[in-house]
């Protein structure tokens, strides 16, 4: 039985890599598509609320923005972790985590390993489950692949490597949160 399993989630992902790498494709492509109708005025909000000029990139600027960026969503993590116990969203009264593990915990979930040396709910309050944990689990994918992108790109040979903050919400908008969606919807038709 094992093996019909592995066998069948094996063909399962062959029949779909070929659909989701033209999906990608046309993602990342720098041309106007017909998914810029349904994304577009999603993404074009974004860009507006958060003040993001989607002009191009040079290799320089767009590993600054991606490590700036980065340091950001570490720093309001650690902060969040740090000081839960003052902030709202805490009706449990968890207390401040200790500064070397909200380090470790900011760290692990930002680099995409998830590390936890907390005790789970017990450790962390609502708020900080929520904004931090969730968000980074969230968007450290996106970051990964706007960098994998970028360097495609360039190894590629084309001239323009784009907009790391393009590629971000393209990446959140366009693949991670429809994945998620769909994903969801399957889990649910199957009872989990």
């Amino acid at each position: 039985m094992d093996f019909l399993q592995i066998g069948v989630v094996l063909v399962l992902l062959l029949v779909l890599a070929i659909p989701m790498a033209n999906y990608l494709t046309t993602v990342y492509s720098l041309e106007t598509t017909k998914q810029d109708r349904v994304f577009g005025p999603i993404e074009r909000i974004i860009y507006k609320l958060s003040g993001i000029q989607t002009s191009e990139m040079n290799w320089k600027k767009y590993a600054k923005a991606l490590l700036f960026s980065n340091l950001i969503m570490f720093i309001i993590s650690y902060l969040i972790i740090r000081f839960q116990g003052v902030l709202p969203g805490n009706p449990s009264n968890i207390a401040n985590m200790d500064p070397i593990l909200a380090f470790n915990t900011a760290v692990s979930f930002l680099t995409n390993t998830n590390l936890q040396h907390y005790s789970g709910e017990s450790g962390l309050s609502y708020l900080s489950q929520m904004t931090v944990i969730i968000f980074l689990m969230f968007t450290t994918p996106a970051t990964g692949l706007a960098l994998c992108i970028a360097f495609f790109r360039g190894i590629t040979g084309q001239k323009n490597i784009g907009n790391f903050y393009v590629d971000l919400v393209r990446s959140l908008t366009r693949v991670l949160l429809p994945l998620s969606i769909l994903i969801g919807l399957i889990l649910v038709s199957q009872g989990v």
